[in-house]
């Protein structure tokens, strides 16, 4: 188990509206097979104004109640923080303080952490992504609150580490910053002057990268021998402290990734929402929609248009493709790729259909085809797989749960109600379309889970796929079982197995664990190994969410023109 301790502090969590940059940051690593405990901070001056309450009401003693009261800005944060990431699709427990046995010893307001329950964070990473904490609190022996003084969520996310190392699990502790590094001179005083250090000694690292990184917490990591990472939100690089000094060779992003993007529906409204957020990332240049004149009112209406045949132009680094049916996605993703413009697509039918020409046009122009969104939504089931056959590992066998808005369904019946009010809810709640027989006939997972399989068994097609239907009249579930919609592929002498069909399963299976709007898929490997995947695979959220990683991702991967 590879475990980043992440923190995210006030610098970063300026507001409520900056909660969902943090699980973008989160969601980069759970993709790429991480285990996140993310420590967070109050939100930027909510711990010194709870400070200050405390101290108009206590005036020259401190109350024993302070501690309580500054505790409530860590509470807010870390909870809003986990339900955000639950809401894109991470699988995700909140832990306090008392939890996970944070103790510490000395004053209420500066103690120093002296013991953790790291079994428990631990037992928890083996069923969900994400564990998120407070940071900056602890309890004492005598189970009161106590803070851990100036930078103490720092403190956390370092000891935190070091517990997790001691009880042999490998943890790294990742401090995220409003700066993407420790440099030689404040950046926002000399400018690009500034030099950005790849790595710094703790000799040097104690003399000049307070107050990026409060002198508490790196005393502590100096003492006992542990590296710290400081990064900034969604880049490739970061400082190592307690490494070699040296100064970073890898270029910073100079400029915004311009974007072009296909759809303004629930989707891409929600996606154009994200970019917004990250307008210091990320520049939408246009917008191709059905009709220009009815969103006058989007922040964005003056980059839509509906000139689709001026479209695919190469004055942009990324295509955003949120449409629906392979026509016209298909023809503007190949475009894009010719034109040496990488793509990423929510859009499994035009890709299916299309593979082997976007292929084609990717490797001959450089540009690079992404579509994680496709499949999966927020379970990053493509990654997964792309991992592992860059490990040179092969594929025995691939079962999952393909479709949220099926599993929903599904689910919902399981609980009792009618298949026609299931229906109407997934609509109500924006999994479904009014339309759903794709949903329902096999259609959606037959494109995603060919998709799976050029991943999975490259150069391999079976002959056959079995094929079967969600109708009210199927769904019956046997007293005991469980009842889901499991997409199937694997090798066998005669060739390429597949299926896609209701299976009955048992109540306790791993697919059966798949509720609502989840996916979940298990990958068997030649190594003897298991890998799960789980994530919501229906929703703006989970699939926005995916796109953005996809975005970001190139932007970190391909040198800007």
């Amino acid at each position: 188990m590879s475990i980043l301790v992440v923190k995210f502090g006030g610098s970063v969590l300026t507001s409520e509206s900056a909660l969902q940059r943090a699980v973008a940051e989160i969601y980069r690593y759970v993709r790429d097979a991480h285990k996140v405990i993310a420590v967070v901070s109050a939100f930027k001056g909510q711990t010194d104004q709870l400070l200050r309450l405390a101290g108009s009401y206590t005036q020259a003693s401190v109350s024993s109640a302070t501690p309580h009261l500054v505790a409530t800005g860590e509470m807010r944060a870390a909870t809003l923080l986990a339900m955000a990431a639950e809401r894109s699709g991470i699988v995700t427990r909140f832990r306090s303080a008392y939890e996970i046995g944070l103790i510490a010893d000395g004053e209420h307001l500066n103690a120093n952490p002296v013991s953790i329950k790291a079994d428990v964070l631990t037992r928890d990473l083996e069923t969900v992504d994400l564990v998120v904490v407070p940071g900056y609190v602890a309890e004492n022996a005598a189970g009161e609150p106590v803070l851990l003084g100036r930078g103490g969520s720092d403190l956390t996310a370092v000891y935190i580490a070091k517990a997790l190392n001691d009880a042999g699990v490998k943890a790294t502790a990742r401090l995220i910053k409003d700066v993407d590094a420790v440099y030689d001179a404040d950046p926002a005083t000399v400018g690009d002057s500034a030099k950005p250090y790849e790595g710094l000694s703790w000799t040097e690292a104690l003399k000049i990268a307070f107050p990026v990184v409060q002198g508490k917490a790196m005393r502590y990591a100096a003492d006992n021998g542990l590296t710290v990472e400081v990064a900034g939100l969604a880049k490739g690089y970061q400082t190592v402290l307690g490494g070699q000094t040296a100064y970073r060779k890898t270029s910073p992003l100079k400029r915004p990734i311009r974007i072009a993007v296909m759809g303004a529906g629930g989707v891409g409204s929600k996606f154009l929402e994200r970019c917004l957020e990250w307008s210091d990332l990320i520049e939408v240049d246009r917008i191709l929609v059905r009709d220009a004149s009815k969103r006058r009112d989007h922040p964005l209406a003056a980059k839509f248009t509906s000139d689709a045949r001026n479209f695919v132009r190469n004055d942009v680094d990324v295509f955003v493709d949120i449409g629906t049916g392979v026509s016209p996605s298909a023809e503007l993703l190949e475009g894009f790729l010719k034109a040496g413009v990488s793509v990423t697509s929510a859009n499994k039918q035009a890709v299916a259909a299309s593979a082997d020409k976007l292929r084609a046009a990717a490797k001959s122009s450089g540009a690079l085809l992404t579509y994680s969104a496709s499949v999966g939504g927020g379970a990053p089931i493509i990654e997964a797989l792309k991992r592992a056959a860059a490990a040179g590992h092969k594929v025995t066998s691939l079962a999952g749960v393909l479709n949220g808005t099926s599993n929903f369904v599904i689910d919902q019946v399981e609980s009792g109600k009618s298949f026609d009010t299931a229906m109407d809810e997934a609509r109500r709640l924006g999994f479904a379309e009014p339309d759903s027989t794709a949903d329902l006939d096999g259609t959606d997972v037959g494109a995603k889970l060919k998709l799976l399989r050029e991943i999975a068994f490259p150069g391999q097609s079976p002959k056959h796929i079995e094929v079967g239907q969600i109708t009210e009249d199927s769904l019956v579930i046997p007293q005991g079982k469980g009842l889901r919609y499991v997409a199937r592929a694997y090798p066998t002498a005669d060739g390429l197995q597949g299926s896609m069909k209701l299976e009955v399963l048992d109540a306790d299976h791993y697919l059966v664990g798949a509720r609502g709007e989840q996916n979940r898929a298990i990958i068997e490997l030649d190594t003897g190994e298991t890998w799960y995947v789980t994530g919501k695979g229906a929703g703006a959220w989970p699939t926005s969410e995916s796109l953005l990683a996809d975005t970001l991702q190139i932007a970190r991967d391909m040198p800007l023109k």
